[in-house]
């Protein structure tokens, strides 16, 4: 039997799984890109009630999987809900926008805590100051940084899309967004 394991996450997307159930995508301090599943996440009373939502910052409990990336959630804990990123519809969507880069660029289980550190620190960030263009800028150069893929003559969203080719759609609309906001 495989042995429950503890990580810190963020909760970067939720998809349905059966007619309760979650499958919850988190960036973890120790294991990076994480899939789990929780089977009753969705029945009324659940023990997960109120613990699993998008941006949900929680230390989670969760059973390896024998095969495959889909590993079983036993609990969550939650430590932070920023609440503050659905107060402004804007803050959200740069918020979506960022968990979207991270988890179309980096690879399932890849155990570098800098992906954590990024995507952590660009939530709290948002939770505290109002969303900016310069803000998805700050967050994509670190991001093609921590690739090895930014340098001083290439845009690092440029390069990113050069390197990945499926990067999330949107970010013309989202930059006018936060351009005309600032304005």
């Amino acid at each position: 039997m495989n042995t429950p394991q503890k990580d810190r996450g963020s909760i970067l997307r939720l998809s349905p799984l059966g007619e309760q159930g979650l499958i919850i995508t988190w960036c973890t301090s120790s294991r990076g890109i994480l899939r789990t599943a929780a089977r009753d996440a969705r029945k009324p009373g659940s023990t997960l009630a109120g613990r699993i939502d998008l941006f949900h910052d929680c230390e989670l409990l969760y059973t390896p999987a024998k095969q495959g990336d889909l590993h079983t959630l036993r609990s969550a804990e939650l430590l932070h809900p920023r609440l503050e990123l659905r107060r402004n519809l804007l803050c959200l969507r740069l918020a979506s926008h960022m968990a979207k880069l991270i988890t179309a660029t980096v690879e399932g289980e890849d155990a570098d805590p800098a992906w954590h550190t990024l995507i952590h620190g660009a939530l709290d960030y948002l939770c505290t100051h109002p969303p900016t263009e310069r803000i998805l800028l700050h967050f994509e150069k670190r991001l093609a940084t921590l690739h090895g893929l930014y340098t001083p003559t290439i845009h690092p969203a440029a390069a990113l899309l050069h390197h990945f080719k499926n990067l999330p759609a949107g970010r013309a609309e989202l930059l006018a967004a936060l351009t005309a906001a600032t304005h």
